[in-house]
Formats: structure tokens, C-alpha cells, sequence
């Protein structure tokens, strides 16, 4: 059988949130927070020039960690509706051919029975280039099929959500 054929290409993972969507929204948009909810992406920043923070065509540059792998990636905000649905893909270099793939990564929000149905989900739209994607699936197998580790962050946004309204002023 062929990597390539080992790869699930895109997947969608839901969760109900005991919460109203743009509260939601203000979490899953605020990248400098994905490390307290990632398995891999430890931290991220706003680059600057451009879009300001958190509008479509602005970027920041997230830093992921798997075992004793290290990376980071340019990811470019593609959609920002507040309360209804933030994306962003990883922005595709010329120059590193490992790191010429692009995935979208989003979250659309539905207002549901007092909260919020959130669905994450991912698209790869150009795969990592052989024999990158060879390297990735031992490297990172769990690259070949993202739901479970989106899942994951799932169950933690109702956690961050408590977080974040704690911290807010009254």
C-alpha cells in the first residue's frame, strides 16, 4: 500500500459547550492561547504587517512539539466571523520543500439548546511532498489521521472558556 494512501485527507470532530458562541468565538480565535489546548502546538504569535491580529489575511507563526520533534509554521487567518466561524490554514513556503503542504484548520460555531455546538475540523488541501510525507508518517503518524488529537483540544475548550470568563472584569 502507498503513504499517500494511508493519509485521511480531512475529518470533523463536534462538542457541545456550555456556553454562548461568541465566548466560544473570543477562545478558539485567540491563537497565543492554543498551547493551554494542543497536543502539539505549544505556543503561537502574531507576525507583524498585514491584517491586525485575528482578521482574515493576518499571520502568526505557531510552534508545535511531538516527542522530540520541533517545527513551526507561518498559518494565515482565512475566515473570522465572530460567534459563527474561525479558520486558518498553514501558509505553504516556495523555498522548504518540507514545508510546502497546506492544511485548513477550522471552527464553526451553532448556537444549540443554550451554548454552542462547536465543529473542528481540517482539510489538507496540498499534501507534504514525497518523500516528506514518508518521513511524517513515522515521524508523526498521528499526522495521517488528525481527529483524535482534535478531539482532544475539544475537551478542553470548555475548560479555556471557564478560564477565560474568570479572568474577565466584571
Amino acid at each position: 500500500m502507498r503513504v499517500a494512501a494511508q493519509w485521511r485527507r480531512s475529518g470533523t470532530e463536534e462538542r457541545f459547550v456550555a456556553a454562548d458562541p461568541h465566548e466560544v468565538y473570543q477562545v478558539v480565535s485567540d491563537v497565543m492561547s492554543v498551547g493551554d489546548r494542543s497536543d502539539e502546538c505549544r505556543s503561537a504569535e502574531w507576525l507583524a504587517g498585514g491584517q491586525a491580529p485575528g482578521q482574515v489575511g493576518a499571520r502568526f507563526r505557531g510552534r508545535n512539539r511531538s516527542g522530540l520533534a520541533r517545527w513551526s509554521r507561518v498559518c494565515e487567518v482565512v475566515e473570522a466571523k465572530p460567534g459563527v466561524a474561525f479558520a486558518f490554514r498553514t501558509v505553504p513556503e516556495r523555498l522548504d520543500l518540507s514545508r510546502a503542504d497546506s492544511t485548513t484548520w477550522r471552527y464553526d460555531l451553532v448556537s444549540q439548546d443554550g451554548g454552542t455546538l462547536v465543529r473542528h475540523s481540517y482539510e489538507i488541501t496540498k499534501m507534504p511532498k514525497q518523500p516528506f510525507r514518508a518521513l511524517y508518517s513515522v515521524l508523526l503518524p498521528q499526522h495521517r489521521d488528525m481527529r483524535p488529537a482534535m478531539r482532544r483540544t475539544l475537551e478542553s475548550l470548555p475548560a479555556s472558556v471557564n478560564a477565560r470568563r474568570s479572568t474577565r472584569p466584571a
